[in-house]
């Protein structure tokens, strides 16, 4: 069980640094030379701050800012792939029926937006979801519930990891960080990817020290007891 949480850890925390990364770099491209950090005034940073410019589920009206939202939308992939293994890697062991089918909800309505965002930057205009409202619903209402539900089963730095992920989800941003006096806030998305990867590396963290712990907690318990060990 140790070394497959482990691997799931890793798994988990390396995607998660990827789309944090992924993120932050789309940000960038709508962002950078008009915007710095913490500023929000300016002709050009004014325009970008229109809703006609998101790279997060882009909708119409919409006019596509270098490769932002091929960026984004890779970003989101990397994010649903690492749901495949997060509710183990968080929690530290075996996921019950319902929580498998939640985070398997939640990785295909990520995949699906992600693939919609990425489509929409190649072909220049808004592609929206397979599964339509279904898929959008998973992605801004059921990944923060899952979160939720995961931070408090975990413990350590796999409940920080939960709770940076949490803050990072697109309904946490746009009642926080992503509302600005127009209509987004300069480099929201930025932070959505740090607090992402900040995520990842804590996850890394928790693969580190359960795999020390367990070796720990096995070798100081006695032959003949039938206690397990404790994973963090």
């Amino acid at each position: 069980m140790a070394v497959a949480l482990r691997i799931a850890r890793v798994w988990s925390g390396l995607l998660l640094a990827v789309s944090g990364c992924l993120m932050y770099a789309a940000s960038s491209q709508r962002w950078s030379g008009a915007c710095g950090w913490g500023q929000d005034e300016g002709t050009l940073c004014n325009r970008l701050q229109d809703h006609r410019y998101d790279i997060v589920l882009p909708g119409e009206p919409w006019e596509p800012v270098g490769v932002a939202a091929e960026l984004a939308g890779c970003s989101l992939l990397a994010l649903g792939l690492a749901f495949l293994a997060l509710a183990p890697s968080l929690t530290g062991r075996r996921p019950h029926l319902v929580t498998v089918v939640a985070s398997a909800v939640v990785s295909l309505s990520l995949v699906d937006v992600g693939l919609a965002t990425l489509r929409s930057g190649i072909s220049g205009v808004v592609v929206r979801p397979l599964s339509g409202d279904l898929g959008v619903t998973g992605f801004l209402l059921a990944l923060p519930v899952l979160l939720v539900v995961l931070a408090v089963q975990s413990r350590g730095w796999a409940r920080a990891a939960a709770v940076l992920l949490f803050l990072a989800t697109p309904v946490v941003a746009a009642f926080s960080y992503a509302v600005g006096s127009y209509d987004a806030n300069p480099w929201w998305e930025a932070v959505s990817g740090i607090l992402t990867a900040a995520g990842g590396a804590c996850l890394l963290v928790a693969g580190a020290f359960s795999t020390r712990q367990r070796g720990d907690a096995v070798t100081s318990t006695s032959p003949g007891s039938r206690r397990p060990a404790l994973l963090p």
